[in-house]
């Protein structure tokens, strides 16, 4: 909204500018002329902007200097249909034509060559903003791999810790827990190249954590399951649930005789409501090394202001999270 405002205020400044060029051409009283100078002004300025956009878009990825060449006939030809339009507003409001044929001809070859330099420093100016886009990328890209890695040797030195305590109280369970946290083990690596993965996977990641837990704790785990299958094939960062999972076991179930751990994942207003809640007490202060501040870190690196990491210790303990509602580019809906 800004820039368009931003925009118009442009025009009516050319607008001014215009009002004491063409004043003694025109030979009107000074409003008069300002308001005919706004026409064109505005006739020329829109219809540039939309050529601009239309086909800027398609030759965005040419380098810069042969996007100022292809601009050089795009601003003429915009000029050009600019005049003319501004001519007929002008002809229907005061009944002539501010501008003969040829003197819309020359000016479109002047104005054009002014539009090319002011169009080439914009381009430039968007040229130094797409790399410092591209450098934000890249630095965003290395904190999130570098978060996401955290998590990965904390859930197996977790597991393996499970599975170390069944060793000498039930070899036969242990021995069923190594080979689930081998396959584990294999999923995550390739699902940890990913950027993105579908809500469905996710799951079943967790649910292969919990069968490992499941062995160790036996009945005091019970797990509730409350998603929408419609949004199984919705993507979000790997390890982004799994995680909480695990910090409401380890610190709430773990801790008590019976333990309940619901997981939901819901949809509202285009966004993805994901809810991990359990009984008893969870370990809540976000210290650097803690799980639960990597994913509030990754979540703010990724969406930005469009996510949101919430915890709610009211009752049980509820860790929430909001993040948009995406699909690969595979499946419908709004892209990646």
């Amino acid at each position: 909204m800004k820039e368009y405002i931003l925009f118009v205020v442009l025009l009516l400044i050319a607008a001014l500018m215009f009002t004491f060029i063409f004043q003694p051409a025109i030979d009107e009283y000074f409003l008069q002329t300002f308001f005919i100078s706004t026409i064109f002004s505005f006739s020329i300025g829109f219809i540039n902007r939309a050529l601009f956009e239309l086909v800027y878009s398609r030759v965005k990825k040419l380098e810069i200097y042969i996007r100022i060449l292809f601009s050089a006939p795009l601003f003429f030809i915009g000029t050009l249909i600019g005049m003319i339009i501004g001519n007929y507003i002008c002809f229907l409001f005061f009944g002539y034509h501010p501008f003969p044929s040829q003197s819309i001809l020359k000016f479109a070859v002047s104005f054009g060559f002014f539009s090319i330099i002011l169009g080439g420093g914009l381009m430039f100016r968007e040229r130094s903003h797409e790399l410092k886009e591209k450098a934000e990328i890249t630095r965003l890209e290395a904190s999130i791999k570098t978060l996401q890695a955290q998590i990965n040797p904390h859930f197996f030195f977790n597991s393996l810790a499970s599975v170390q305590s069944l060793i000498r109280r039930n070899p036969g369970k242990a021995e069923e827990a190594l080979a689930t946290i081998s396959e584990v083990f294999r999923y995550s690596m390739r699902r940890g190249q990913k950027n993105f993965i579908e809500l469905s996977e996710e799951i079943e990641f967790i649910k292969q954590f919990l069968f490992i837990e499941k062995i160790r704790l036996g009945d005091r785990l019970k797990t509730v399951w409350d998603v929408d299958e419609e949004l199984l094939n919705c993507c979000l960062p790997p390890f982004l649930i799994q995680p909480i999972v695990e910090n409401a076991v380890k610190y709430g179930v773990e801790k008590r005789k019976k333990g309940n751990l619901k997981i939901s994942v819901k949809e509202e207003n285009n966004e993805l409501h994901i809810s991990v809640s359990n009984t008893g007490s969870a370990e809540v202060r976000l210290v650097p090394e803690h799980s639960l501040l990597n994913i509030k870190k990754r979540i703010e690196v990724i969406y930005g202001k469009r996510g949101s990491f919430e915890i709610n210790t009211s009752g049980e303990v509820e860790v929430k999270i909001s993040i948009p509602k995406q699909y690969s580019k595979s499946n419908e809906g709004e892209d990646l």
